[in-house]
Parts: C-alpha cells; sequence; structure tokens
C-alpha cells in the first residue's frame, strides 16, 4: 500500500500553461542610498545647464556679430576669443604668467584665480587665455546649479528655477563666462552658504577660505556661517563644540596671500596699498551712492560715464529695495527666521561696499556686477516674477542690457564694470 502523500508527491501538478513570475530583483543597496541623494542634484543641474547651455549660445552669437564692426577679415577662432580678452581679464592672465611684479597695483587681484590659470595653463593651447575662460564657464555652470540647489531646499523649485535664469539674464550676467573670477566666487560662496546650511561646518569654513583667497569680501562669510551656526544650535553658548575651531580657517587665504606679497614685494598689506590706483577710500554709509547722484546733474542726459553712473545706482538701491521685501515676516516675500543666514549674507558686504568709493566720476565701480554676489535679491525678484508682466518686463529690459554692455566690451567702447 502506498502512502497517500506519497502520491501526491509523484503526481505533477497540471501544467496551467502560464509561467510563474520571477521574484523583482532585490535593489542593491548602494542604490536606494544614493538615488534620494542624487535626484535633486539632477534636477538642478537640468535646469541649470539649459540655462547656462542658451547663455553661451547667445554670448557666441554676440561675439561673431561684434566683429562685424571691426576687421574687414573674417575672423578665426582665437580672434572671437581675444575680444573678451578686455580690462580686469588682463591682470589675471598677466599674473598667471608673469607673476605679481608685472604692475605695481596687481596685488589687488586675489591669487587663487590666476593661480588655478596657472596651474591649467599647460593644458590648454594658445597661453593662460583660454585657461581662464575655461575655468570661468566651468563655474558658471557650478554657481547656477549651487544657486538652483540652496534655492530650492528654501524657497521651492518654481522660485530655484527663476532665480537661476533671472542672475544669468541680469545685465553683468556675462561676466559669470568672462574671465573674471566672478562665477568662481559666487561658486565658493554659495557652496560654504549651503554647507552651513546642512551643518556641515568644516566644508563652509574651508569654502570661505578659498572665497577669501579669490576677493577680501570673502571673510565677510564668517558672519553668515556664525549666525548659523549659533541658530543651529539654539543661541546657546554652552552648546558650541570643536567644529567652532573651523572658523579659523576661513581668514587663512588671505593671511596666506599676505605672506606670499611679503615674501615678493615685501610688502604684507600691498593687497591693500594696491587699491589706491583705484583711488579707492572709505567714507560714511551711502556717500559714494549720494557723489554719484550729484554727478548725474552735472552730465548731460546721454553722456556715457552719466548713464553708467545711473545704472550703478540703480543697482545698488534696486538690490537694497528687493532684500527690504524679506524683512517683511509677514509677506508673501519674506524670509523666515531660519533663513535669516542669507539676509545677513547680503546685508554685511552691502553695507561695507556703500561705505566704499573710488575715483572720480565712477565712485561705484563695478557696482552692477558685484551686485549679482548678492543673490537673495534675485530670490526676491524672482518671488515677484510670479506676476508674468513683471517677468516680461525684467527679462526684455535685462537681456536687451546685457546685450548693449557686452558689446560695449567686445568693442572696447566703454569699462561697464
Amino acid at each position: 500500500m502506498v502512502a497517500v502523500g506519497a502520491i501526491d508527491e509523484a503526481v505533477p501538478e497540471a501544467s496551467t500553461g502560464i509561467e510563474p513570475e520571477e521574484a523583482p530583483a532585490a535593489t542593491p543597496k548602494w542604490r536606494s542610498w544614493i538615488r534620494p541623494w542624487m535626484q535633486p542634484w539632477l534636477r538642478s543641474l537640468k535646469v541649470a545647464s539649459g540655462v547656462w547651455l542658451a547663455a553661451g549660445i547667445a554670448y557666441v552669437f554676440v561675439t561673431f556679430y561684434a566683429w562685424r564692426f571691426l576687421p574687414t577679415r573674417i575672423p578665426g577662432i582665437s580672434d572671437l576669443l581675444g575680444t573678451w580678452y578686455q580690462y580686469d581679464t588682463i591682470f589675471y592672465v598677466r599674473i598667471a604668467e608673469d607673476g605679481y611684479k608685472f604692475y605695481d597695483y596687481a596685488p589687488a587681484f586675489y591669487p587663487l584665480y590666476p593661480g588655478m590659470i596657472k596651474a591649467l595653463n599647460p593644458i590648454f593651447p594658445g597661453g593662460a587665455f583660454p585657461a581662464a575662460m575655461a575655468i570661468s564657464v566651468f563655474f558658471a555652470l557650478v554657481t547656477l546649479v549651487m544657486l538652483h540647489r540652496l534655492v530650492d531646499e528654501e524657497f521651492g523649485a518654481e522660485v530655484a528655477s527663476r532665480t537661476t535664469l533671472y542672475l544669468a539674464a541680469f545685465p553683468m550676467g556675462f561676466f559669470l563666462f568672462a574671465a573674471y573670477n566672478e562665477s568662481l566666487y559666487i561658486a565658493l560662496v554659495l557652496i560654504s552658504l549651503y554647507a552651513a546650511r546642512k551643518g556641515h561646518f568644516w566644508v563652509a569654513n574651508i569654502a570661505a577660505a578659498l572665497a577669501g583667497g579669490t576677493r577680501l569680501f570673502g571673510l565677510l562669510l564668517a558672519a553668515p556661517i556664525a549666525w548659523e551656526y549659533m541658530r543651529q544650535r539654539g543661541w546657546s553658548v554652552r552648546k558650541i563644540r570643536w567644529d567652532a575651531l573651523g572658523f579659523l580657517l576661513i581668514p587663512t587665504g588671505l593671511i596666506a596671500f599676505s605672506a606670499f606679497l611679503y615674501r615678493v614685494t615685501g610688502d604684507w598689506l600691498a593687497f591693500s596699498h594696491a587699491q589706491s590706483g583705484w583711488h579707492r577710500k572709505y567714507g560714511w554709509p551711502g556717500e559714494p551712492i549720494w557723489k554719484t547722484i550729484k554727478l548725474l546733474n552735472d552730465k548731460p542726459y546721454l553722456q556715457d560715464w552719466r548713464l553708467l553712473g545711473l545704472f550703478n545706482v540703480v543697482s545698488v538701491l534696486g538690490a537694497i529695495a528687493l532684500l527690504l521685501f524679506a524683512l517683511r515676516r509677514k509677506s508673501r516675500f519674506g524670509f523666515r527666521s531660519d533663513q535669516n543666514y542669507l539676509l545677513v549674507y547680503a546685508a554685511v558686504p552691502i553695507l561695507l561696499f556703500i561705505c566704499t568709493e573710488a575715483g572720480w566720476p565712477n565712485y561705484l565701480i563695478s557696482a552692477p556686477r558685484i551686485a549679482m554676489e548678492w543673490f537673495p535679491a534675485f530670490v526676491i525678484l524672482a518671488m515677484l516674477g510670479r506676476s508674468r508682466n513683471v517677468e516680461r518686463i525684467y527679462l526684455f529690459l535685462a537681456l536687451m542690457a546685457q546685450g548693449l554692455f557686452l558689446a560695449q566690451i567686445l568693442l572696447k567702447v566703454q569699462f561697464v564694470a
């Protein structure tokens, strides 16, 4: 006699004609870890690269078109690129090639950017200038990605996308791509603030130190980083930990530059003394604005320096006016209390800038270009841009002005920033 259980085991099950579904493969642990980390960055990269690519194509077009007003022959690629070799770019490239001794006032330009040019010079054909352009173009993308990422996490994707576009469309937006240290500096600022917001204060302070080796104003990052550090600790001195030692890193960029200049020139403060070449001096808050406004009444309405002075005043006062919106907590433009580090970041350099004047007639020299560094003002502008009329007016005016200013630079008509 055969056991019933044995018969059951011996008889195969009837086939249904349907293959059993395979069990889904287990998701690798590394993918489950990296996916949520990568998605927001990929979103920022997508938005930023679109703006970056569009701007680059536009600059190539304007560069080629501007050449129609110069030589009679068809320009080569090197000739087209050479039209960007203007003003401060010459200083950065010459410092990279010949060091700080080539010109008495060269120490006014901080070393990180020309040092990077010197390091990459052997890689790029045609001298240091192509390397300088490559660095700026690369960090323009980094700037736009970091700007979108920071604003996205603070104010949402819509405001972040609009802020990224508005910064690139600003009349001086082409300086992010020019062989200036603009994009490098703003990228380091954004990295520093983003890291501080995430609680990574060592990274924040290292980025601030590098910013201090790019611009003097990089030292001012100590204020917003310290603000955010204490806020995350409930403003309690007892909660300060050993990571506060990282703040000692912030001035190291400037200290290293000062020591280098002493070795080269014998002057520890050569970077400060070199500012006399631009007749810079400090005064009362708002004094350079007032002097510029007074000067506007002494010039013909369409005189070039008068128009530039007017744009300088509008850039500074416009940024201040926009930032005042953020102080209205109950309005739809107001920043939350935990976002005050952004206002501290913008307020400190603005206060120092409006106390600093250059020589006649451009007391607010480079104001529109420096205004791009006060990016929280662009966040407010992006909030205002929810109105389509506001957005259209800004983009039309900004892009038209940017094309005109870029053409002036390429044609060597007038210094604009």
